[in-house]
């Protein structure tokens, strides 16, 4: 990947953090519920991964010897770039608690672990923000549309969900370079 344009159009696509990775299930199943939840709780995802795709970009000149360095201060920007997001939100937003989840967690690492350098941090932390915001919203329309279907007893509710997302996780993998 070259241009900020191939970035983009892989972490959007085939490089999802919840259909194709399996990270941020946990707020793919409690954040679902309506689509106005789902937006709130993407939107601060998103602020947060841009966050930290910046203070990576400006912490890419630090040299480090050992690989353990190199992962303490990627669990040290995702760690920070939570808290400070998370200190500029008001108390009544419900999604504060589970802004520190595994999506922001495992794109600081996944971008650490795939070499991802310079601007391109900030065009994957903005496409892996984009994708996590579509997936919630699109999943909780989905939701709210599987609430009038008939579904069996048993499959209501979790399961129904992460048999839905596997099928879309299923759709991705479709556009896989």
């Amino acid at each position: 990947m070259t241009s900020g344009l191939d970035v983009l159009v892989q972490a959007f696509t085939s490089g999802n953090l919840i259909l194709a990775q399996g990270l941020g299930l946990y707020a793919f199943t409690r954040y679902t519920q309506d689509v106005k939840k789902a937006a709130k709780s993407g939107g601060i995802t998103l602020a947060a991964m841009l966050l930290g795709g910046f203070i990576l970009w400006v912490a890419d000149g630090l040299a480090f010897n050992t690989e353990t360095a190199e992962l303490g201060l990627y669990l040290l920007v995702a760690t920070c770039s939570a808290l400070i997001v998370r200190m500029f939100l008001p108390a009544k937003f419900s999604v504060r608690d589970g802004l520190f989840d595994s999506a922001l967690v495992g794109l600081i690492l996944l971008l650490g672990r795939d070499g991802v350098s310079g601007v391109n941090v900030l065009w994957a932390s903005l496409a892996a923000g984009l994708g996590y915001l579509i997936t919630l919203v699109v999943m909780a329309t989905l939701r709210e549309r599987l609430e009038l279907a008939p579904i069996p007893k048993a499959l209501r509710g979790v399961p129904i969900i992460l048999i839905t997302a596997g099928l879309l996780a299923i759709a991705i993998m479709g556009f896989r370079f």
